[in-house]
This record gives structure tokens, C-alpha cells and sequence, in this order.
């Protein structure tokens, strides 16, 4: 295996788990927002489920799905080092 293929992978690993980690932060939030007496938690392990299996066949989706999924996932847990408005760089 190549310098370029275990970057692949390794980059549709972290994409994987980055997706899974929204999927179960979604759930953590929907059952104590429930035991807050909110309801239809239901909802929300509707859209985990959907999150989980996106994650499972992330390799198989088109880059820029790929890229809006975990953009995406990554705004439900609140990183927001993907958005666009946020500057990478730093000026010194």
C-alpha cells in the first residue's frame, strides 16, 4: 500500500468517526433533552440512523457529499473549524 492510499484511508477513517460521533452526540442530547421533559427524541435517533449509515458507506459517496456530510456532522457537534466564514490562517 502507497503513501497516497493509506492517506486516503486514513482520511475516510477520520471522516467515519467524525460522522458516527455526531450520530451518538445526537442521541446523547435527544435522551436528556427527553429526561428534561422534552418530547419526540424520536426525531432525532431518526437522523442519527440516517448519520450512522451515511458513515458506513462514506467511501463509497462522491467527494463533495463526502465533504458536505462531514461538514455537516461537524457543525452538530459543534466544531467549527469547517466553516467557511472562520479564517485558517494567522497574522502576526
Amino acid at each position: 500500500m502507497n503513501t497516497h492510499e493509506r492517506r486516503r484511508l486514513a482520511a475516510l477513517r477520520t471522516d467515519r468517526e467524525t460522522v458516527l460521533g455526531a450520530a451518538a452526540a445526537l442521541r446523547h442530547e435527544a435522551v436528556q433533552a427527553r429526561y428534561a421533559g422534552l418530547s419526540r427524541p424520536e426525531i432525532a435517533f431518526g437522523l442519527a440512523s440516517v448519520l450512522e449509515m451515511l458513515a458506513m458507506r462514506i467511501a463509497d459517496q462522491p467527494p463533495d457529499v463526502r465533504a458536505h456530510v462531514v461538514r455537516i456532522a461537524r457543525e452538530m457537534a459543534g466544531d467549527t473549524m469547517d466553516s467557511p466564514t472562520i479564517r485558517r490562517t494567522r497574522r502576526r
